[in-house]
């Protein structure tokens, strides 16, 4: 914000080239860690809870928009209104009321009376129209009065600054202030919807929001200098195919001829913009509705039609999720998503089970948190008993928290805590086949994508999906640290193998795992060159183990971490993975780490997704294991550098629009 402030006190003095490359470098250099939201946010694509469609079967919606910024735009209006019309289209011109030029009269008429739409842009464009609510207040005064002498129902801030709480002072129909997604705007929080929305203010009385889809002129061709309109034809393409509104901004002054030195973009938006409209005009004729922006606004005011503020607008107070942290992958899953939710603006109440070292890897990753609860052993009547005694525990901290939303990979206490209290719930998974009792089924699932509904506990409804899987959530953020081989005393020129036992103690466990995982012990012991590294569940497999087999940990062959270590670290330093569980498995697929997988109950969807696309081999035999697992050095391949997950964004869009359709069902 502060330098938000000072830039645009500055910017009257700055030159325009040094201001553009300025803007070229820091946006090439975000567009390297935004390639997963844009040009495409996929989180974008779910429809409003109370979306009818478009009128008349329509596919998508059609907006196009102008902003006018300066004379050379002002006097370029009047052809780009002709060409429009000649290609059957319509459009809104928006004008700075208070700006360095004025707006003839006569030029709002000619665009009125050719069936186009006048709007106000601003009221100075200086970047300075929020600077307080003071300031906003006194500005919205006069704005009104250009909205009613110019006829005008629509707004649109400079810069795309947004407030959409205080533009409920302005007598608008519709404001076009936000994106669903762009990063390189000054205030880069998108509304992360292609759908245009109904923003509520007090009495019943509100306004429409209208988002622009499609990347703006001025980003593609003056600040990336694109040659092409292919993103402009990927957004429109993907926009159709979801059915929501394309909405374009395109600046009548990137189209104005200029004799300038460093105005080659003029050049390309003089081309690219006609292109683009015979694009549409030729591939979806007669599949579109061109609306003006008004009459989307009074399409969506209608009763049938008014869906609900986007997910990710402003909030008039912090919203407080609450995180469960039920098992050890559950940590490194979260972090992420805690840290995603932190810098939207939500409050966080994080519990944690003391139980397979959940609390000592969630203090390595210095996450805030609870600690609530213990594990109750195999027993299956003492599991219950844990499971109630822990939801007992933890309903005390959501009543004092107030979350309005419980989430969790798993966690049966906080489903049943969460139900109880009347607290929606929502369940991450990425294994279909784990039993949940009747009273403790979640309202909301969100799974990858792989997993299908059939099998799942909600409705369709109440499904959420994500690409690829759970661990791309944060194995794309890991930096490899070389440290670990000397902390765990592992031989530089062995082969390092890691194993992780069956989980002995889960309802889902077949014993059969266990005899794979004693044959590859013996004969990975057995091998020359070999260093296993042991990761037992608790130290009650733990002890087992040694008791049962001490022969495996003689001279060094196998060594058990004294303490928690970081799994993904260690399974990069590692030539191969052997594994009774299913998170080890799946992280090692998604490092490249050659996994095979010796679990022998119920095989999920997401591991045959896996082992269908050769990341990881399914161990069904001791035949298998002889002949399927083969004990060599892997060659280490380089980790991109800042790889922003998909499916961390999807996931918490999908977190956010569940919060709004639980606020609109309430």
């Amino acid at each position: 914000m502060i330098y938000r402030r000072l830039y645009y006190h500055l910017k009257p003095i700055l030159p325009a080239p040094l201001r553009i490359g300025l803007r070229r470098i820091l946006a090439k250099r975000k567009r390297s860690r935004s390639h997963q939201v844009w040009p495409i946010n996929p989180a974008a694509a779910q429809a409003p809870v109370g979306w009818q469609g478009w009128p008349d079967g329509k596919r998508f919606g059609l907006v196009l928009t102008h902003d006018v910024e300066g004379q050379r735009g002002l006097n370029s209006c009047a052809n780009l209104l002709e060409l429009e019309k000649s290609l059957g289209f319509r459009s809104s011109f928006n004008f700075i009321p208070e700006g360095v030029y004025r707006t003839p009269p006569e030029l709002r008429r000619l665009i009125e009376s050719n069936g186009f739409e006048v709007g106000v842009h601003d009221l100075h464009h200086d970047g300075k129209l929020f600077g307080s609510r003071e300031r906003f207040t006194s500005h919205a005064r006069e704005i009104n009065r250009y909205l009613a002498e110019w006829n005008a129902v629509g707004f649109r801030a400079g810069f795309m600054l947004h407030n959409l709480e205080w533009l409920h002072e302005l007598n608008i129909a519709y404001d076009s202030s936000t994106f669903d997604t762009d990063p390189f705007e000054p205030q880069p929080d998108g509304v992360h919807t292609i759908f245009p929305f109904w923003v509520a203010g007090k009495k019943g009385k509100g306004y429409v929001e209208l988002p622009y889809t499609l990347p703006q002129d001025s980003t593609l061709f003056v600040v990336f200098e694109e040659k092409t309109i292919d993103i402009w034809k990927q957004k429109l393409d993907w926009i159709v195919e979801h059915g929501g509104m394309a909405l374009l901004n395109m600046h009548p002054d990137h189209l104005a001829a200029s004799s300038s030195k460093g105005r080659s973009h003029q050049t390309s938006c003089r081309s690219m913009y006609p292109e683009f409209l015979e694009y549409v005009r030729s591939k979806y004729a007669g599949a579109f509705w061109n609306a003006l922006p008004r009459e989307i606004a009074q399409f969506v005011k209608g009763p049938s039609n008014r869906v609900p503020m986007g997910p990710s607008v402003s909030r008039k107070k912090k919203e407080r999720l609450w995180i469960d942290l039920d098992n050890t992958p559950h940590v490194p899953f979260f972090e992420p998503i805690i840290h995603e939710l932190n810098e939207r603006g939500y409050e966080l109440l994080v519990t944690a089970r003391d139980a397979f070292q959940v609390c000592e890897l969630a203090e390595h990753k210095r996450l805030p948190y609870i600690r609530i609860g213990r594990h109750y052993g195999k027993n299956p009547f003492m599991k219950i008993a844990g499971l109630v005694c822990r939801a007992a525990e933890l309903i005390p901290h959501a009543l004092k928290a107030k979350p309005l939303l419980a989430v969790s990979h798993g966690s049966r206490s906080q489903i049943m805590a969460g139900t109880l209290l009347g607290i929606p719930t929502v369940l991450l998974a990425d294994y279909e086949h784990a039993r949940h009792l009747p009273f403790m089924r979640p309202g909301w699932e969100i799974v990858p994508e792989a997993i299908p509904d059939e099998g799942l506990y909600c409705p369709k409804e109440r499904i959420r999906k994500y690409p690829g899987i759970k661990e791309d959530v944060y194995v794309g953020q890991f930096r490899p640290d070389a440290r670990i081989g000397a902390e765990l005393g592992l031989k530089q020129e062995a082969t390092i193998v890691t194993v992780r036992p069956p989980a002995t103690e889960a309802h889902y466990h077949n014993p059969q795992s266990e005899v794979l995982f004693f044959h590859f012990m013996e004969r990975a012991c057995a091998a020359p060159g070999l260093q296993l590294v042991l990761l037992p569940r608790n130290q009650r497999q733990a002890d087992t183990l040694r008791r049962r087999a001490p022969h495996w940990f003689s001279e060094g062959r196998t060594i058990i971490p004294s303490h928690a270590v970081d799994g993904l670290n260690l399974l990069w330093h590692s030539d191969l993975v052997v594994s009774g569980g299913g998170t080890m498995n799946r992280e090692a697929a998604a490092l490249g780490v050659p996994v095979y997988s010796i679990f022998r109950g119920r095989i999920g969807a997401v591991d045959r997704f896996l082992a269908d696309r050769g990341g990881l081999v399914l161990i069904k035999s001791v035949e298998d294991v002889d002949g399927k697992i083969h004990f060599s050095r892997r060659k280490r391949k380089s980790l991109a550098e800042g790889n922003t997950s998909r499916a961390l964004s999807v996931i918490v869009e999908h977190l956010e629009t569940i919060l709004q359709t639980n606020r609109s069902n309430a």
